[in-house]
């Protein structure tokens, strides 16, 4: 842990005795959640806390915190919409106030501006599918009205933007006639108040996002191991964490794309240290009524940024795609031949400026088809999908399934091998229902014999009943066969180092185990790794980042 992570953990251990004394449910979550099940520890990047407490759960802290004296330690505070002026977040925050920890959308609260765990809240929702989205169409309105900074649901498209900027201005008619807080109240009774025994789904807000879980994920709680002490996280945390993240949450992010909050950050001196400075030469008041007309001007101004965007994004396409698509489109035939004979390597750069451009912000989030021939987008699918990289498939699937025409038959059969590849990485990961991954790679083995995901699973079935020298030769030799068509595989890699080191094969053994976690960005293989050899690629990876870092400020 570094110091931010070290005093952040100690906030957590707080937390964690408070729930305790009191019998309050909470689970650690998002990104922490992540690094306790894929590596039992913070992830090197990480620089704050998380954690899901259901409505009830808080509505029962905030009540301790109302009417009892001596529940935080000294130093500490809850910062909450009703407790704090100007507080206009859905999320509680439990802070150090002897710390400093200052984002822009928080600096003019001054009160929330220390280290502190963020606390999101589980809302039950009806069950019906209606119902729910009615619910979630209130719940952006909600957002919007009470964040005063920025248009919160900007990552809407076109399309979504208009339903919603039509919500949002009937609700702003109704907050100049009735007045905001009257109207604020009104929808949290509505978000709030379904009963939790007639609910099936949570609905939560992180970040810009608004996010449903099921909720059988958080009926109870199990242990994990996080840094030096155990903490409770979702009974199917696995299952909340592909919801969080996407299909691909098991896989460490390059550092181009690990998040970090940035700020300002002083784990030394306390908040008011800093905010007083500021806060005592503004007029708060007014600056919120700045922020209300400012955020409406916005509002009301975004379809037509967005709409310029979009046509920017369009004109891009047509200009960068011309040459692109002309290259691949004049190699059809020696594309498809690098499928057949599985050379995935000459195939990714050979497609490696198209999926940039289909790829890029703006044309994605519009659903910009680029025109490459269909063979060659099936041959690109396909090429990812064998991978066992179907989650990237996917992004171009839903971007052509977005299209007004259907899909033709060979990317209907796509959709349906993306949609096995996606069963199968649930069995294993989220399930662990080696029952389910075994029915559904001997129904499909056959049929998918190029698909390394089925390969892998099949591997990894036979070691979890391997008992015998016989039984890791075997393994040995599956591994041997599947590195033959897929060198680059080093999941594959790590489970013959497994099977040579139970063989007895130990220094050939701890050069594959080296060799594996350099060709594979998969945490829970990386875990596996350091499980069985003493390895920490997560160590490296730490490193890594430090150099980085280092490289960046010196430059």
């Amino acid at each position: 842990m570094n110091d931010v992570q070290k005093n952040l953990y100690q906030l957590l251990k707080e937390f964690d005795s408070i729930c305790k004394e009191n019998d309050i449910e909470y689970f650690i979550a998002a990104g922490n959640a992540l690094g306790a099940v894929r590596h039992n520890q913070f992830m090197p990047w990480d620089d704050d806390i998380d954690v899901y407490l259901k409505r009830d759960e808080w509505n029962k802290l905030r009540h301790l915190l109302e009417t009892e004296d001596n529940i935080l330690p000294e130093g500490r505070s809850f910062v909450y919409k009703e407790n704090t002026e100007y507080y206009c977040n859905t999320l509680p925050r439990y802070i150090n106030n002897n710390t400093t920890s200052i984002y822009k959308s928080q600096a003019m609260i001054g009160a929330s501006c220390g280290q502190n765990i963020e606390l999101f809240i589980l809302d039950p929702m009806p069950k019906d599918e209606k119902e729910k989205e009615e619910y979630v169409d209130l719940f952006k309105v909600y957002t919007e009205l009470l964040t005063p900074y920025y248009v919160v649901n900007f990552n809407l498209n076109l399309k979504e933007w208009e339903r919603h900027y039509r919500l949002y201005e009937k609700y702003l008619k109704r907050v100049d006639e009735e007045g905001k807080e009257k109207v604020i109240n009104e929808l949290e009774e509505r978000l709030q108040g379904y009963p939790m025994e007639e609910c099936d789904s949570f609905c939560m807000r992180w970040g810009n996002y608004i996010l449903i879980f099921k909720k059988e994920y958080f009926e109870s709680g199990r242990m994990e191991k996080f840094e030096e002490d155990f903490f409770p996280i979702a009974k199917k945390a696995e299952s909340a964490l592909r919801v969080n993240f996407g299909d691909d949450w098991m896989y460490v992010p390059e550092y181009h794309n690990q998040i970090v909050h940035g700020g300002i950050k002083d784990i030394d001196v306390p908040l008011k240290e800093y905010t007083d400075i500021y806060l005592e030469k503004i007029n708060r008041e007014s600056v919120f009524k700045r922020y209300g007309k400012n955020k409406r001007n916005n509002a009301s101004l975004f379809y037509k940024r967005e709409r310029n965007r979009m046509l920017v994004a369009k004109a891009n396409a047509i200009l960068k795609s011309k040459e692109i698509c002309n290259d691949l489109n004049s190699k059809e035939e020696h594309l498809s031949s690098l499928l057949e004979n599985k050379d995935y390597e000459t195939l990714s750069k050979e497609f490696n400026d198209y999926s940039k451009l289909q790829l890029s912000k703006n044309i994605r989030k519009n659903n910009i088809l680029i025109p490459i021939s269909k063979k060659n987008l099936n041959t690109l699918l396909l090429s990812l999908t064998e991978q066992g990289r179907y989650f990237e498939a996917n992004k171009y699937l839903d971007i052509l399934k977005a299209q007004e025409t259907p899909l033709d038959d060979e990317f209907n059969e796509i959709r349906e091998i993306i949609s096995l590849c996606r069963k199968i990485s649930i069995a294993r990961y989220d399930e662990k229902d080696n029952d389910q991954l075994m029915k559904l790679v001997e129904e499909n083995k056959d049929k998918y014999p190029n698909l390394l995901d089925i390969h892998r699973s099949i591997i990894y079935l036979k070691e979890s009943q391997a008992k015998s020298n016989e039984d890791f030769k075997e393994i040995d030799s599956l591994c041997e066969d599947v590195l033959s068509s897929y060198p680059f595989d080093g999941e594959t890699m790590a489970y013959q180092a497994r099977a040579k080191l139970e063989c007895g094969n130990d220094e050939e053994a701890m050069e594959l185990y080296k060799k594996s976690i350099e060709n594979t960005r998969n945490g829970l293989i990386w875990k596996k790794v350091e499980e069985e050899s003493g390895i920490s690629r997560i160590a490296i990876e730490s490193e890594m980042i430090l150099d980085m870092e280092r490289d960046e400020n010196e430059n």
